[in-house]
């Protein structure tokens, strides 16, 4: 909680999120297009989430998100969140669990893997895992969660040499693979308190997961703003396919339209009315 009568000294703070065991790289250029346009953007270091580290359990991440938000919370008015795939499941069920999100950015958002290029025996490796054999890597595949074809040439090409590119990963552990379960089944639980203004981008074709995750978000959240765009010409990881340049103008400009209403907010009710924390059972 802010201390009383002290008022941050920044506007507004959009936090972006990668995909599970990614990178920056994911979100393209909208970190960049964001701050042009002169909002202020973070891509928190997430222990366990992100590339380069093993896999810690999903609440840690969910808690680390929460110490970062509150920390920032002392610089900046508005805090937003926006993240794509796995990361927007984690902004999910952060934003679920707090009430001083201004706005929520969903990019492909996964409540389950039910994607058409999803391997059909992706069930019996939830199976192995239960059963003790938990030393094995999922490796990534074409389409790579993109329908650009030049694209996913240069994605091949460069997991020849490197183990992560634009779309991740070239390989998800296990135990990655096994909290990620336990995020989706927490984000689904907690819609019925999601009631940030939210905006989903999701493509029709999406290869990880369909679009019954984006619809169960909209139908079962509180947000009395929501928005939906879906794509139809993009796989999985909207930022950086074909349809890059909608994503990175409705992005924007949602951001942009929650920043101009909420200053007005501030400015009537000159803090008094400050948004306090859900309790967040479960995840301290």
């Amino acid at each position: 909680m802010l201390e009383d009568n002290k008022i941050p000294e920044k506007h507004d703070l959009t936090i972006l999120l990668p995909g599970l065991n990614g990178s920056g790289m994911e979100l393209g250029q909208l970190p960049r297009f964001l701050e042009a346009a002169g909002h202020d953007i973070l891509i928190p270091e997430v222990p366990g989430f992100l590339f380069g580290e093993p896999a810690s359990h999903f609440k840690t991440w969910i808690s680390r998100l929460h110490q970062i938000i509150d920390e920032k919370r002392h610089e900046y008015e508005i805090i937003n969140i926006a993240g794509i795939s796995m990361g927007a499941t984690l902004a999910t069920v952060v934003a679920s669990q707090r009430t001083d999100i201004a706005s929520l950015v969903l990019m492909s958002p996964v409540l389950k893997y039910d994607g058409w290029s999803v391997p059909w025996y992706r069930p019996m490796l939830d199976l192995l895992y239960l059963c003790g054999l938990r030393n094995w890597e999922y490796s990534e595949r074409e389409p790579f969660g993109v329908k650009n074809i030049d694209l996913r040439r240069r994605i091949a090409d460069k997991f020849k040499t490197s183990k992560v590119s634009e779309v991740g990963a070239s390989s998800i552990s296990a135990k990655h693979l096994h909290q990620a379960k336990g995020l989706m089944s927490a984000a689904h639980d907690g819609l019925h308190q999601l009631t940030a203004r939210l905006l989903v981008i999701q493509s029709v074709e999406d290869d990880t997961c369909s679009i019954w995750s984006a619809e169960e978000i909209l139908s079962r959240c509180r947000a009395e703003m929501r928005r939906v765009i879906w794509l139809g010409n993009s796989y999985h990881i909207v930022t950086i396919d074909n349809e890059r340049e909608i994503v990175l103008n409705e992005v924007l400009h949602f951001i942009s339209q929650t920043s101009a209403v909420e200053r007005h907010i501030v400015d009537i009710g000159h803090h008094d009315n400050r948004k306090v924390l859900k309790l967040r059972v479960g995840y301290e």
